[in-house]
């Protein structure tokens, strides 16, 4: 285990042994106190306590639920969120990224992105980090500029800046019009008094999975837990004093520069609930939004004003006159109103925002209709317009493939691309991308190929899982904590969770048969569709000879299996003899001889007979995301006489068809992983 990953427990014995070494002495820390404890008369504060993660999410999304029913859908934002240490920036900015969908953007992370990468100007980065020089201000302002001029997700989302500027000549210098890119809509100031924020830096934890931060009295760490927290060790008594005295130093100077420009602004008391900061900080950027599209209708109100008076005084004369006595077609009447105008004015600053999820196949459902009665009367409705001309078997084959490639950004994990995933999910995450820590966006090959498997991106982005890991193990462990977010945040249902780890690799790879190389990660095998990654299964056909020719080698009848109606997908559908899914660190021999005792009490001596025969690979559209299947297909002829018997309750009965009726079959009855 490296050191950065020892538990709280253990920094506290350090600490408690080592305090003759700061000059400032720091209490002992534990599962109940920090490091710090403001003396009474200096603490000018009410006492608070952060919410769990979980809460502060559901507030969010009760936010943006309030809001899509109360106000227009809202252009995108430019924001710099600006505080001192431990002010609350990172609580604050992941909500503020959810509900207004935003990219957080850090300039650290721009700056090790730029290392990580070796370019040139990461390797004059470097250089300059390692030398303990301050980075030139115009390298950092072409850093930033680079990421967000005509960056496709900035220019549809907007962007939050976290902790920039940090000086007031970079303040000037992003309102001038050689940066133009980066100058914001508004301005968020989060403070905090001095003493607070000594209690809050000096008794933060980490959680070493997710790097979800904890205090033991401001945000205390659920149970459980505190096994994978480790203490911040990096601020002391002595660092904390000078960079307070040079945040008030700067911060005077470049709150000053942005209410001379007339820069919307607004303090931020962060001396209590992080719930009730967020709601001023809300209500604050609903105005500016509103503001900058009332803005820009007027100029376009007064554009059209000019033109129409400009038709009869000439334009000259026009702008002298068009307010008194205006043009033909605003005496008549027939100019925009106000309303249209706004309505304008939206469409021109949405940033071409669209909804993905419009592509969907399962958009046929109706509202509140169970995912197991959308399919069947999906497939029936489809079986009814295709089956005429194509059958019912080769329409169920071209279904498989309903996807549109567009709808999906690539999702990545450790450098190459594992899956894919769509608007709904993107949104879902949009706290964890906003922390940077379990996922975040990287830049990824934009092209307009159709292609599924071509590795690009329609938007020029992708989705990186764990980009702070540096192993399998790690990448496994940080993505579990997501999903388990995601779970508790109600876009994974928490009954659909299998709790089996299915392994992760490159699609670049292909198929990969388990055991046989390392994966990128593994992963709930649930949360694949949601990530568009390659689920593995192995099916097996049942199979017998003609009872009266039974020297025929060809199959005649065919075990099928009634699905359960427990199960969680394609409940009392039709399927395989024997179906499951392939576990990581298992080969395909072991998991389908475990399928098949398990699924159909078939004895050892009859898996001899199992015969591999091929891999049916497809994807299609869901509501959840891209499924993506690759099956390992056995045949397995059965001995006369032997009946499968349900085992493991996943089968309500089965089957002995003949194979003519079983192509015959309604689709609408089949699974659709069948094969």
């Amino acid at each position: 285990m490296r050191d950065a990953a020892r538990p709280c427990w253990l920094l506290t014995l350090c600490f408690a042994g080592s305090t003759s070494a700061i000059a400032s002495p720091i209490s002992p820390r534990s599962g109940e106190a920090g490091g710090y404890t403001a003396p009474p008369e200096l603490r000018t504060w009410q006492p608070f306590t952060y919410a769990p993660p979980a809460v502060r999410r559901k507030v969010v999304r009760d936010y943006v639920k309030r809001q899509s029913l109360t106000l227009p859908v809202l252009p995108p934002l430019r924001v710099l969120l600006i505080g001192g240490v431990a002010s609350g920036k990172g609580t604050l900015a992941p909500m503020i990224s959810h509900a207004f969908s935003c990219r957080v953007v850090g300039i650290g992370q721009l700056l090790r992105g730029e290392t990580r990468a070796g370019t040139r100007r990461g390797l004059e980065v470097a250089d300059l980090m390692a030398a303990g020089a301050l980075l030139d201000d115009r390298l950092v302002l072409k850093i930033l500029n680079d990421r967000l001029a005509g960056a496709p997700d900035s220019a549809r989302s907007g962007w939050l800046l976290d902790g920039f500027p940090r000086t007031q000549e970079q303040a000037e210098a992003i309102l001038s019009p050689e940066w133009s890119a980066l100058r914001p809509d508004a301005v968020v100031l989060l403070e905090r008094p001095d003493e607070l924020v000594k209690e809050f830096a000096l008794g933060r934890c980490v959680d070493s999975t997710t790097g979800q931060t904890y205090h033991p009295v401001y945000a205390p760490p659920p149970e459980g837990l505190h096994e994978r927290l480790v203490w911040r060790v990096d601020d002391t008594p002595e660092v904390l004093s000078r960079r307070l005295a040079d945040h008030r130093h700067s911060c005077a100077d470049i709150v000053r520069t942005f209410e001379g420009a007339r820069v919307p602004f607004r303090r931020i008391d962060t001396a209590r609930s992080e719930l009730d900061c967020f709601r001023e900080v809300a209500t604050f950027l609903e105005g500016v939004a509103l503001g900058k599209v009332s803005q820009y209708r007027d100029y376009l109100v007064r554009q059209r004003r000019l033109e129409d008076a400009a038709e009869g005084w000439g334009e000259e004369g026009a702008r002298v006159l068009y307010r008194g006595y205006g043009g033909r077609r605003l005496q008549e009447g027939k100019l925009p109103t106000s309303a249209d105008t706004w309505q304008e004015a939206m469409a021109a600053l949405a940033g071409g925002v669209s909804d993905f999820r419009e592509g969907d196949v399962e958009a046929l459902c109706e509202p509140g209709e169970e995912e197991g009665t959308c399919i069947v009367r999906y497939y029936e409705e489809a079986a009814t317009r295709e089956s005429d001309v194509v059958g019912t078997l080769l329409a169920a084959v071209r279904r498989c493939n309903e996807y549109v490639p567009g709808a999906f950004v690539p999702v990545v994990a450790a450098g190459e691309q594992v899956g894919w995933v769509d608007a709904a999910t993107r949104e879902a995450l949009a706290p964890q991308l906003a922390a940077g820590y379990a996922c975040r966006y990287v830049d990824w090959p934009p092209t307009s190929s159709d292609s599924s498997v071509s590795g690009s991106s329609p938007e020029g982005i992708a989705l990186e899982l764990a980009p702070v890991a540096t192993s399998s193990s790690e990448r496994t462990e940080v993505v579990a904590t997501l999903v388990e977010e995601l779970v508790a945040d109600g876009h994974i249902p928490a009954a659909k969770v299998r709790h089996e780890l299915q392994e992760v690799h490159p699609i670049a790879r292909g198929f990969v048969a388990s055991g046989s190389a390392e994966p990128s990660l593994q992963l709930e095998r649930a949360a694949m569709i949601y990530l568009g990654v390659p689920a593995y299964a192995v099916h097996v056909n049942g199979w017998v000879r003609h009872p009266e020719r039974p020297q025929d080698p060809r199959p005649w009848g065919m075990w099928v299996a009634q699905r359960s109606l427990s199960k969680a997908t394609y409940a009392g559908l039709l399927d395989q003899m024997v179906a499951g899914g392939q576990p990581a660190g298992m080969s395909f021999a072991d998991n389908v001889a475990k399928e098949c005792m398990e699924e159909a009490s078939l004895p050892r001596d009859v898996l001899e007979r199992l015969v591999p025969t091929g891999l049916v690979s497809y994807r299609y559209a869901t509501r959840k995301g891209l499924s993506t299947k690759h099956l390992a297909i056995f045949d397995l002829e059965m001995p006369k006489g032997m009946l499968p018997m349900c085992g493991d309750g996943e089968v309500e009965e089965f089957r002995l068809l003949p194979i003519d009726e079983v192509i015959a079959i309604e689709c609408s009855r089949i699974a659709t992983g069948c094969h």
